[in-house]
């Protein structure tokens, strides 16, 4: 998967360069289901707040989206590492919305399983079954539906 660095009057060390590495490499693992990402990373390190900014974009290759994250933080890794974070939860959320769960992050997700609106008429349907199973008055099995 190709990533772009990009550091633009910055100076990473190796060792900070090989943390960033590691940070993208997991997110690289999330993106598997997409051959065609491409993730964009721009480190830019302002001297006067002592601070170092990070922009991270991920182009998915589907339909143009795009997932984008600007952070902030006390070293270039630190800020990676919030910006990578950030952009795992928005593709959660996308992914969330590929599978056409209901809205993402509402109270019902918390739910148990078996509590859940999508869980409930699979159980109700079961039941269903098993009362058609029962023996008749006249001593015959039930029809089965299917």
């Amino acid at each position: 998967m190709p990533v772009e660095l990009h550091t633009p009057k910055t100076e990473l060390s190796q060792d900070s360069e090989k943390r960033i590495q590691r940070h993208i490499a997991g997110l690289e693992r999330r993106l598997v289901n997409f051959p065609t990402a491409l993730i964009s990373l721009t480190v830019r390190d302002r001297a006067t707040e002592r601070r170092h900014t990070v922009d991270l974009r991920v182009n998915l290759g589907v339909d143009g989206d795009v997932l984008v994250s600007h952070q902030s933080g006390d070293s270039a890794e630190h800020a990676t590492r919030l910006a990578v974070e950030d952009v795992q939860r928005q593709l959660e959320r996308y992914v969330s919305g590929l599978r056409g769960e209901a809205a993402y992050g509402t109270p019902s997700r918390r739910e148990p399983r078996d509590l859940r609106p999508g869980t409930q008429t699979a159980e109700l349907e079961g039941e269903e079954l098993e009362e058609d199973l029962e023996p008749e008055p006249d001593g015959s099995e039930g029809q089965r539906s299917i």
